[in-house]
């Protein structure tokens, strides 16, 4: 198998180079003029064309791939929201703006979070046109669930999303970038009002509508909370009501992409509709085409039902392009076709590349096309269910080993029993789809409805029991995994050379693995070294509270009020990713109440340095010296006197004062020229030795 036989992958790997390049560029600041870009498009092209008048195959080669390239790049540049003139961000400062509903409303705790693309603006009293999406948040307590098309007049100017505040924090500023929202607004009820109902697409309301037809139908027919909310999960792609015992359950057996509406659901019911309708490919002399058409359609009405999800979306091109490039044949080169599902998926949303669904879903599929049939070939059970069982093994195996380094890099935990625990999943899920549609079309129709709902729901508690019993498991889930994109390179390279060694038993690959492997080992352990010698205390930004985390090698110490130390969300989003990323093994907690004197003072030593730290309210004078002091919870309202006689080299403010606090103090700060930093403008500060 030659390279060469794959015209589009090449076409791809240039395209999504240029996507990268772009990607890259903009994170680093680093512009060019679009203008230079396109004129060496233009004579790129017409070295191309020349290079065919005189039959020069390398020139036009190189010429075709550095336009396809470039092609990559200016259209990532063309398709990033903020390079739009008429974007709201490019705008001068409004007081109102008019904001379409565009998505499907997600149900929080206090609030309903949705997307909104901007109409228009009111600048100095008047209206002109703006583009550019926004998050809404609108207050659950004083406004109904706001729907697609729905348009509103809000005050104000949405505010834009923050970076990380903490060390290896989810960015979810970029994450949100990447999607062409760079603001959000909270909205509490009094600076906003309904102004009519205006959908930008039919369609799209159609498929939002049938999205809650859908969930309401399985409100209604499965009454335990648990299955409920998967069949919602997994049919409507609504996750709104699922349990948290029951989403850690699922991470931890390694199926939590059973819970998201993905490539997995639209693999799953293309193959069902392939095993229900293969018999027509064999009736008549149009057979396969109408086959062909059956399927496209139905899999485009599911992903109807799921709202257009870009995942589901993804997923359905992807197996339509596998099914069209089947019946004509093209079954033979199906990387081409997957390469050309993924190009035009590309051209149409070029951030999509960043997004980890669709790198696993593709990286899963090429795991299957290409690992699958030589591992089904090392067993030949006779027994139907055995080999049902054997095949969806085999299946699972191929798609975890290809995205496991992918997850682990961007998830940081590998889940144990997955090669046990999938087959199950995927043998319910495969009830779980089918029944969970039919009950939609029939959920009508007395008996089959009935009948379709016993199904589904007795498939899901088959499906939650098994998931809780392999959670129980001892070391379901191994967690603190924090790997460099490096790593993941050597990781996949070290794969890809085991799998030909097996396949063509030439020892060179076993050899270059070996030796990736010894590279991969003398970096870690180098890695694991400087580890267990560093040493770091960090004043954490925290929302509205106070945090310090002591880092000794690798053990760390987290100091906060016991409210904050029992908050798991606190500590999944704010420090885990830091633990993991120092390779923490061992994670200790301290009340902050424990170290404090009757003036509310704890004083800490670090490496030699000292740090004074004031938790409530102090109107006496501080006195002697401390290399850092921090302020929460309005300790300190004036400086002056507090600090007359003590001297320090930096003074922290941390988000448990109040805001307007916070500016008094800096002010008085500067005329009293002290230095002061306040995390919420800065982020996380850290002191290393």
């Amino acid at each position: 198998m030659k390279f060469n036989a794959f015209p589009v992958v090449r076409y791809l790997l240039f395209f999504i180079l240029g996507i990268t390049v772009y990607l890259q560029t903009d994170s680093y600041a680093i512009s060019f003029p679009t203008e230079i870009i396109y004129y060496l498009i233009g004579f790129l092209m017409l070295i191309f064309g020349l290079s065919i008048r005189f039959r020069q195959p390398v020139v036009r080669g190189s010429a075709l791939m550095a336009i396809i390239f470039l092609a990559g790049w200016s259209l990532t540049h063309f398709k990033t929201a903020s390079n739009q003139p008429n974007h709201f961000i490019n705008l001068p400062q409004f007081s109102h703006y008019q904001a379409t509903i565009i998505g499907n409303s997600e149900t929080k705790p206090k609030t309903f979070k949705v997307e909104a693309e901007i109409n228009a603006i009111k600048v100095n009293g008047q209206w002109i046109k703006a583009t550019g999406k926004t998050l809404l948040y609108f207050n659950k307590q004083a406004s109904e669930k706001p729907q697609y098309g729905d348009v509103f007049l809000i005050k104000n100017m949405p505010r834009e999303v923050e970076a990380p505040k903490n060390p290896e924090e989810f960015d979810y500023r970029k994450f949100l970038q990447y999607k062409g929202i760079y603001t959000h607004h909270f909205l509490w009820g009094q600076e906003y009002e309904k102004i009519g109902h205006q959908a930008p697409s039919k369609l799209l309301e159609f498929s939002y509508k049938a999205n809650q037809y859908a969930d309401s139908v399985f409100k209604a027919r499965i009454e335990t909370p648990n299955e409920y909310g998967v069949a919602s999960a997994m049919v409507a792609g609504l996750r709104d009501d699922i349990d948290n015992d029951l989403l850690d359950a699922y991470s931890a057996s390694g199926a939590i992409h059973v819970l998201s509406v993905s490539g997995m659901h639209v693999g799953i019911l293309f193959l069902f509709l392939g095993w229900m309708l293969g018999w027509i490919k064999k009736r008549g002399k149009f057979g396969k085409q109408i086959f062909t058409v059956l399927v496209i359609g139905i899999l485009w009405g599911y992903a109807i039902f799921t709202g257009l999800s870009s995942t589901v979306l993804r997923a359905t091109v992807m197996f339509s392009f596998i099914q069209i490039g089947t019946a004509i044949g093209r079954r033979q080169n199906i990387y081409n076709t997957l390469a050309i599902s993924a190009l035009l998926l590309l051209c149409w949303n070029p951030f999509w590349l960043i997004d980890v669904g669709f790198q696993l879903s593709y990286l899963a599929i090429i795991g299957i096309v290409f690992l699958h049939p030589y591992l089904y070939q090392l067993l030949s059970p006779n027994n139907p269910i055995i080999r049902s069982l054997w095949e969806g093994t085999c299946v699972c195996f191929a798609a975890q080993l290809f995205t496991f380094p992918l997850s682990v890099y961007y998830f940081h935990q590998f889940p144990t029993y997955f090669l046990i625990a999938n087959p199950f999943v995927a043998f319910f899920s495969f009830a779980v789809l089918p029944a969970g549609l039919a009950l939609l079309i029939l959920a009508k129709v007395p008996f089959l409805g009935t009948v379709f709902g016993f199904i589904l729901k007795h498939s899901l508690v088959f499906l939650n029991k098994s998931i809780f019993l392999f959670e129980k498991l001892p070391f379901a889930t191994l967690k603190g995994f924090s790997i460099s994109f490096t790593e993941v390179i050597l990781i996949y390279a070290i794969i890809l050379l085991i799998v030909f060694f097996f396949l063509r038993l030439e020892f060179k690959y076993l050899r270059i693995s070996l030796a990736l492997v010894f590279v991969l080992t003398c970096f870690n352990i180098s890695q694991d070294y400087l580890q267990s010698k560093q040493k770091s205390l960090t004043f954490h930004f925290i929302p509205k509270k106070s945090g310090i985390s002591i880092i000794d090698g690798k053990s760390a110490t987290f100091i906060a009020d016991t409210t904050l130390l029992n908050s798991e969300k606190t500590h999944d989003f704010h420090l885990k990713n830091y633990y993991d990323k120092s390779g923490v093994v061992n994670e200790n907690k301290l009340a902050s109440n424990q170290y404090t004197n009757k003036q509310g003072i704890t004083y800490l030593d670090f490496e030699g340095k000292k740090i004074l730290w004031l938790q409530q309210k102090f109107n006496g004078k501080l006195q002697g010296n401390a290399d850092y002091v921090l302020l929460s919870n309005n300790a300190i309202r004036k400086l002056n006197p507090s600090f007359t006689n003590f001297q320090t080299g930096l003074i922290i403010v941390d988000d448990s004062n109040k805001r307007y606090v916070v500016e008094n103090l800096k002010h008085q700060a500067d005329s009293l020229h002290l230095n002061l930093i306040s995390l919420y403008d800065t982020g996380a500060f850290s002191i290393n030795e």
